[in-house]
């Protein structure tokens, strides 16, 4: 009897601790149980920035090209290469026989572009009209084609300024960055034509055309042949920093972020301004070849290479043109944000993710987080957190369905020795017989 009541009571005994571990640890328990959490962290605010180191050089801010048509219109040259200029200032003269015919060929040239303006505005019209109906019916297929050759003849010379802008799209809402491609590049042949347009009305507008004169203040850059043509270039006494945004990089770096710029001769470093961020791919030019080869990182696209610019906030009078200077983009800043390690995150897609913080009862509370950027092993949050929040972090907790009751350890304050030997040795007997 006593046997069979044994193993009555051990089959029961096992039979019921059985039953409450599979109560209490299954995974389909519905008893509220603590969770011992090692890591967790009492969130502050502090400022981040993220920084995008990049190689820059000292440009001017615009460039004039004054054309003549050929080296026997020239009298006497008044400047060479290197030269500083005012406005108005004579480069060269002209000989007696041939100022009316440079006259006539600046007139030529001014018709030609002043037609190639009309064009083009016609032309970014049209793209900008397109662009809206693909927007509002969700599919678009545009065309946008000007072809401008404008002739100018006079007894012995010919002007023939050739221009074109073929756009063909075929997009979808989504495929808008085509359009603003396309834009992008018609204006930018808007820009290139008023300025050629500006240097041909000043020649114009002097006495005579006795001479070849400055269009702006600035450093005659080049005096160079081109097709038979004199191109003397002038850079503006404005400088600016130009880089380059590499493949993602144009994602990153927006217009109106700051820049921290340093280069040897500058004896502190000085701030400043991205001012424009281009849409289409950089033409091949002496600053874009000196660029890559101070910074020959092999890409995929080589065509990926978009002007930055960036303009100082304080005049850059030390620094030559073409000088190397590290340029600083902070492409992400938050002032007096809460952070949180970025390990400690669950459930991320994108800037969305979860973090399981301790409410003011003792649960690990789940709660959706907005990150604003990544800096370093952290991650900046926008919305969701906020100084004075605790932080958990324990891998097990995504387990649970509910909010889990949770402890944390003990905190342990060890004093010093300093201290101890303060306190005496008569303190220590008083307390331990008393």
């Amino acid at each position: 009897m006593n046997k069979w009541l044994s193993i009555c009571l051990s089959i029961a005994i096992s039979a019921f601790i059985g039953a409450n571990a599979i109560l209490l640890f299954s995974d389909k328990s519905f008893v509220l149980k603590d969770v011992y959490v090692h890591n967790y962290e009492r969130l502050a605010n502090d400022s981040f920035e993220e920084l995008l180191p990049k190689e820059s050089l000292v440009a001017p801010q615009s460039m004039n090209t004054i054309y003549i048509k050929n080296e026997d219109t020239i009298k006497d040259w008044l400047v060479k290469e290197g030269d500083v200029v005012t406005v108005g200032q004579e480069l060269a003269t002209l000989n007696t026989s041939t100022a009316d015919e440079q006259k006539s060929l600046w007139e030529s040239e001014e018709k030609a572009l002043e037609s190639q303006l009309t064009e083009l505005n016609s032309t970014v019209r049209t793209l900008q009209s397109d662009r809206t109906k693909a927007e509002n019916s969700n599919s678009s297929s545009s065309n946008g084609s000007t072809s401008d050759n404008v002739t100018e003849s006079t007894e012995d010379q010919t002007v023939n300024v050739d221009i074109n802008v073929d756009v063909g799209v075929d997009v979808v809402v989504s495929q808008d960055g085509a359009f603003a491609q396309a834009i992008a590049h018609a204006q930018e042949k808007i820009a290139d034509v008023n300025q050629q347009l500006e240097v041909v009305e000043a020649q114009l507008a002097q006495e005579g055309a006795a001479a070849v004169i400055s269009p702006v203040d600035g450093v005659v850059s080049r005096i160079r042949d081109t097709n038979d043509r004199l191109a003397i270039e002038i850079y503006s006494t404005e400088k600016i920093m130009i880089t380059y945004a590499i493949e993602e990089q144009w994602q990153d770096i927006q217009v109106n972020d700051r820049v921290r710029l340093q280069a040897d001769g500058m004896d502190r470093s000085i701030e400043g301004t991205v001012t424009e961020i281009s849409q289409v791919p950089a033409r091949d030019s002496e600053y874009l070849t000196t660029y890559k080869s101070l910074d020959p990182k092999e890409h995929a696209n080589p065509l990926a290479y978009y002007e930055v610019r960036i303009q100082a906030n304080e005049p850059i009078e030390n620094l030559p043109f073409g000088n190397n200077t590290n340029a600083m983009i902070i492409v992400n800043e938050a002032k007096q944000a809460p952070s949180v390690n970025t390990a400690w995150l669950y459930d991320r897609l994108d800037e969305s993710a979860v973090a399981y913080v301790m409410s003011q009862n003792g649960f690990a509370a789940k709660l959706p987080v907005t990150i604003a950027f990544d800096w370093k092993t952290r991650s900046v949050i926008s919305e969701g957190l906020q100084a004075g929040s605790i932080v958990v972090y324990e891998p097990k907790i995504t387990d649970y369905r509910y909010a889990p009751a949770i402890f944390l350890p003990m905190p342990v304050d060890s004093p010093s020795w300093e201290s101890a030997k303060a306190i005496g040795w008569k303190n220590y007997i008083k307390y331990l017989v008393f």
